[in-house]
């Protein structure tokens, strides 16, 4: 996950639990306008050990073109 996004989702937390009606895309525009205090918990995050996971896409073993046209004959 993003730096940015880790950031919106704690102040999202954060304002939660002050107000229960709070919604996710108030912290999107509140998050934007403490962006300046977005670098030090980033670097808590990270110090913290986060890990980025990143899924490998598979291509599919379907035929291409001349397998497809090898079918129609």
């Amino acid at each position: 996950m993003s730096a940015w996004n880790d950031f919106v989702k704690k102040i999202y937390w954060e304002e939660k639990k002050k107000n229960p009606n709070f919604q996710f895309k108030e912290a999107l525009s509140l998050a934007s306008k403490r962006k300046g205090e977005m670098g030090a918990s980033a670097k808590s995050a990270t110090a913290m050990g986060t890990k980025k996971h990143m899924k490998k896409s598979k291509k599919s073993k379907k035929g291409g073109r001349k397998t497809r046209r090898a079918r129609k004959h």
